[in-house]
């Protein structure tokens, strides 16, 4: 199944011809939260295998702790805002993932229907994300979202939020249905919750195993 999905992920990146960017360099741009930037001091993020994968040069502009809401001031300056990562640049694909941190410091895991109508509704239109992939899509690229992997057995920060994390991954889902040029790719698909090996050891990111 994980070669599968790899597989599958590989034959959508590539399948598409290049554009000229405005880096002529970079053809795929990574943004989002620490799951894609976990590993990128070393040069083994998830955007350093799609770059390893596809031959492609990609940009990985991720940062930890990445939110959809602007929840302070400098948010964008630091590119703590999701959208803030973005700039347009003819890329031929931008890879996103996001709102996790949203659903754990905006409403702790519980009670979260006005955070998750906020950034997405619940038939996959209106709110943030749609928004933010419909602009990516104006500028020409198109879009790989990427859902989350459910908690690990170790209990962690983000182990109340998996059923609001289920209910993000289906209304991306559903965004990738409505929108022309946008895949969903959930990462719950390769990324087992009870294999130690696909983790890191705080339990809530991807060992090298995992972002593979």
């Amino acid at each position: 199944m994980r070669r599968l999905a790899v597989a599958l992920v590989l034959l959508v990146l590539v399948s598409c011809g290049r554009q000229q960017s405005a880096d002529p360099q970079v053809s795929i741009l990574v943004i989002g939260d620490s799951v894609l930037s976990w590993h990128a001091g070393a040069g083994a993020s998830v955007a350093d295998v799609i770059a390893a994968e596809t031959g492609r040069v990609t940009a990985n502009r991720a940062v930890s702790g990445a939110r959809f809401s602007q929840f302070r001031p400098d948010a964008s300056e630091k590119s703590h805002d999701i959208r803030a990562q973005y700039q347009p640049g003819g890329y031929d694909w931008v890879v996103l993932d996001g709102g996790a941190n949203d659903l754990l410091s905006e409403c702790g895991c519980r009670r979260c229907p006005a955070t998750l109508d906020g950034m997405i509704g619940a038939d996959g239109a209106g709110g943030d994300l749609p928004e933010f992939v419909a602009r990516i899509r104006a500028d020409g690229a198109r879009v790989l979202l990427i859902g989350y992997y459910d908690g690990n057995l170790r209990p962690n920060p983000f182990t109340p939020c998996n059923d609001e994390i289920d209910a993000l991954n289906a209304r991306l889902a559903r965004l990738a249905d409505r929108q022309d040029g946008v895949v969903y790719v959930g990462a719950d698909r390769v990324i087992d919750p009870a294999n130690p090996t696909h983790w890191f050891i705080d339990g809530v990111h991807p060992s090298r195993l995992g972002r593979a």
